[in-house]
Formats: structure tokens, sequence, C-alpha cells
């Protein structure tokens, strides 16, 4: 189903699943992998609040993983709604809907922002501190040795690349070889790891958090890698100051913090995340956002390369504006396309998930709107980049990166491959701003205090 309604045979499994009729149902965006409704269900004069969650093309199991970590939790002081069903065939999952908000940014009152955020660091501690012992969750197997934590999930990641193949973005292969050099091994102590920590991904009311959500690539694994979750989440919906955030966690009883691992597990899970939304994107899902995914991507891909030089130890590049070309007929038909959805057509759409299409549309309208505007420049910049990195000019893009690619193993020049990538993406960036739209500003945090 692509236009937001409930498909029959969703349905009619909630409903034998309950004993109740489903009486409304209304489609949220879940991210890049799952849908999601909202649900009312009424059984002997009662509305039963749900929430129903599906798995798309890309998600290979998460709603039954969901639910089994769900499961175990529900015994524990970690907030967390409850099963009411989970379909494999389906890829479907059932759960209470649980009263409280997810659009944190939209607190009503800074001061319950900082609350609420002050209350996620003690439950984020809460979490690692449970003994893995004490849950049962038969996927995740056995804890294993905490030592080899980073490594296993390096290698989880590599295996994502592998996947990709000669289609993996030069930035990922630096990445990736960067990140096997530095792999941490001192690590105290094994934790179920939500790994998507953060904003977007658990509901809150006056200054509390109701219920953790989002569990299908939890794990067991190193502490460290959720502090670093909420530093990736950070850039699209803000938590407040990170150095604060580390200190109310370590107040909290949660592990001690390494700084050093926590910068190691951000670039993880930037080019992990980015890897995945690519694959997501490479299929032709009508359910999807593609909209969506594709400034999603581009936000964590600019991240990762900025979080590298922050990991190699120089200073985050700057990129002065790219410079307008010719106005052509071409770009005065996209400029008009744009202006009239984004002032006219937008605003006029009443229904939230409709909107939020139409607001694609009209991102799309002016991504191409800045292509015709500003490619030109974009294009003699990076070539121009490329020449320096390589000793000579290529013919195109395409020649330069692959090139640039067989030099990506080299350690003795990553600070040189760091800072041409940073570059890179801020050019790239501002072609993809009206995708990007306010977080366009958006950047990683540093970790701590200057």
């Amino acid at each position: 189903m692509s236009d937001g309604t409930l498909p029959d045979e969703l349905r009619d499994w909630i409903e034998s699943t309950t004993g109740a009729t489903v009486v409304r149902a209304t489609r949220h965006m879940a991210g890049a992998s799952r849908m999601a409704w909202s649900v009312d269900a009424e059984r002997n004069g009662a509305v039963m609040p749900l929430f129903a969650l599906r798995d798309g093309l890309s998600s290979n199991g998460g709603s039954v993983r969901d639910g089994a970590v769900l499961e175990a939790l529900k015994r524990t002081s970690i907030p967390v709604p409850f099963v009411y069903g989970v379909d494999e065939r389906l890829g479907a999952l059932l759960l209470q809907r649980v009263d409280g908000r997810s659009d944190f940014p939209e607190v009503d009152h800074e001061d319950e922002r900082e609350q609420t955020a002050h209350d996620l660091m003690h439950v984020t501690a809460k979490l690692h501190a449970l003994e893995p012992s004490s849950l049962s969750i038969a996927h995740l197997g056995s804890p294993g040795d905490a030592s080899r934590h980073a490594d296993e999930q390096l290698a989880k990641v590599e295996q994502v690349a592998s996947t990709i193949g000669d289609r993996l973005a030069p930035l990922f292969s630096f990445a990736l070889a960067w990140l096997r050099r530095n792999v941490p091994t001192q690590v105290e102590h094994t934790s179920l790891v939500h790994s998507d920590m953060g904003p977007g991904n658990f509901l809150y009311r006056h200054g509390r958090v109701t219920a953790l959500l989002d569990w299908e690539v939890a794990h067991w694994g190193d502490a460290m890698e959720d502090l670093a979750a909420i530093a990736v989440r950070d850039m699209a919906t803000p938590v407040g100051h990170l150095p604060t955030r580390y200190a109310e966690y370590a107040a909290a009883g949660g592990a001690p913090v390494d700084l050093i691992r926590v910068g190691w597990y951000r670039v993880l899970v930037l080019t992990r995340n980015s890897m995945l939304i690519g694959l997501g994107l490479s299929q032709d899902d009508p359910k999807i956002d593609r909209v969506q995914l594709t400034m999603f991507r581009t936000l964590l891909m600019r991240a990762v390369a900025l979080t590298l030089c922050d990991a190699v130890g120089i200073e985050r590049p700057t990129e002065r504006p790219l410079a307008e070309g010719a106005l052509t007929d071409d770009l005065r038909l996209a400029g008009h396309a744009w202006r009239d959805q984004r002032d006219t057509v937008v605003p006029a759409v009443a229904e939230s998930f409709a909107a939020q299409r139409a607001n694609g549309v009209g991102a799309v309208v002016g991504y191409f709107d800045h292509r015709m505007r500003y490619g030109d420049d974009y294009l003699r910049r990076e070539l121009d980049d490329l020449s320096t990195m390589l000793g000579h000019r290529p013919a195109d893009e395409l020649e330069g990166f692959t090139e640039l690619r067989s030099r990506l193993g080299d350690a003795s020049c990553e600070h040189e491959f760091a800072a041409f990538f940073g570059r890179h993406l801020l050019r790239r960036s501002m072609l993809f701003a009206p995708l990007l739209g306010p977080l366009m500003q958006r950047v990683p945090q540093p970790l701590e205090d200057a």
C-alpha cells in the first residue's frame, strides 16, 4: 500500500489478535525500514489505543526482533510498550499506544526539553546497568567477550559494504579503513545496547520518558555506542549540550564515559546508517519516503566526513557558498514550480501524510533548481579538488573518485583524505539544501568542550 491506508491483511490480523474491531487507522512515518499506523480498535464498547508496525523491504525481520526485546524488557524498570502480538509472516508488530509525544524538538517549554533530555540519560544509564544474564532474548545469543564488541559491530558494517560492492561511496571506503585501524578493545562491561538511541525513538510527557521504542537493531555491546547514537540523533533533533548529557549519564550510574570510544562509535553509526539508507534507496519500493531518506542520507554522509576530521585530529574544513550560474528558461520553470508547490500547494493540504509527501515533492523540485543553478560551480570545484589530491585533472567526477578509491587505505594520508571528504560533502550538501531545509545548518556537536 502506498496511500497511507491500513492494508486489509494487517487489519484482519489486528482484529484477530485483539478480538476488537478497527475503527480508525492513521499512517505515520517510521524511519527507513518500517511503516507504522496509530490504530483505534473497539471491544465491548471500549476503545483500545494501539500502534502497528510493519517491515518494509529493507527491514529483514525488524519487527520480530523489536518484539522480542520488548518482551524481555517488560519485567524491568525500562519504560516500554506492551506487546499485543508479533506476526513473522506479515513482518508485523502490534503494541500498546503509550501516552506521550515523539516530537521532542517541539516541547512546549525550554525547561521541559532539559528535563526530558536529563531523564533520557537516566533511563539510558538504567538500561546499560541491566545484567545480560537477566534478559532472555533468543536472537541475540550469548553476550560474548566485551573486548570484541566493537570488532563484531564493525564486521557487520563491513558485510553491508560487501553487499554494496563496487557501488560503495569512496567516503565509506575511507571511513571503514579508519574504523578498522582504530577498533577499541578496552570495554569494561557488556550491556544491552539500543544502537539507535535518542530523539525520535522515545516518547515523553511532562519531562519524563514514557517509552523507549524501536529495538530492531538492539544487541549486546559497548554502552558507548548508545552515547554515540544520541550524538548522531542530536543533529536532527537537538538534545542540548552533549558534555552535559554525558555528565548526567555518568551521575545516574552509567558506564564510565570514554569519549575516544564514543567518537569511534559515532563514525561507525553514521557510516552504518548512511549505507543502510542507501541500500533502501537502491530498491524501487513505493512504500518508502524516498525524499526523506535522501535527505537523511545527505545529512549523515556530511556528518561522517566531519566526524572523521574530528577523529583524525584536524580542523573541520569550511567551504564558501556555490556561485550561481546563468539564468535559463529551464531554471525559471523549475523555480516557478518549486515556489508554487512550497507556497501554494503544501499549505493547502490538510491530511498529515499527504502534506508530508507534498512537501517532499516541493523539496525535490528545489533540488533540481539547485542542480541547474549551482551545478557548474560545484563540478568545477570538485574537479579542482580532485586534481590536487591526484596530481592531475580527471576527465570527470567518476574517473576522479575511482582513482581516489584505490589510495584510501594509505594511513599516512588520512588527514588529507579526511579534509577532502569534508570539503566534498559540504559542497554536495549545498546542492541538496532544499531537501535538508533547516537541517542544512545542523552539523555534529563536539563531544567535549574546547
